[in-house]
């Protein structure tokens, strides 16, 4: 309880406030980020909305996907990870990911297949 009211209600305009805050810095971010071609864009909303009809009737065979998916990303994204690394510092990449400097070392490390460590 918060004076007469019960928690859930007092703070209701407080969490649509952080709501509001968080979806303005989400959009930021990802207007700062290193656009993307629209058919790539176009491409990964397809495969989001089949993964997520199939999962209605087969939840196991939406995994499977998503997990093809993961497999396919880690796959093309080796190469451009290195690319990237010799030619980025942490700061751009960080930026152009839209993400702070440790998840992107943590990312470009995880697709170029190097401890993110070192």
């Amino acid at each position: 309880m918060i004076g007469e009211q019960k928690l859930a209600e007092a703070a209701h305009g407080t969490a649509d406030t952080c709501m509001e805050d968080w979806d303005t810095h989400t959009a930021d971010v990802e207007q700062a980020a290193i656009p993307l071609p629209e058919t790539v864009t176009v491409l990964l909303a397809q495969v989001q909305e089949e993964i997520e009809k199939l999962a209605k009737t087969s939840p196991l065979a939406a995994v499977r996907a998503a997990r093809r998916l993961e497999v396919t990303a880690e796959r093309v994204g080796y190469w451009p990870a290195h690319d990237a690394r010799q030619d980025t510092t942490a700061e751009q990449a960080a930026a152009a990911l839209g993400l702070n400097e440790d998840a992107a070392r943590k990312l470009m490390a995880r697709f170029g297949g190097w401890s993110p460590y070192r």
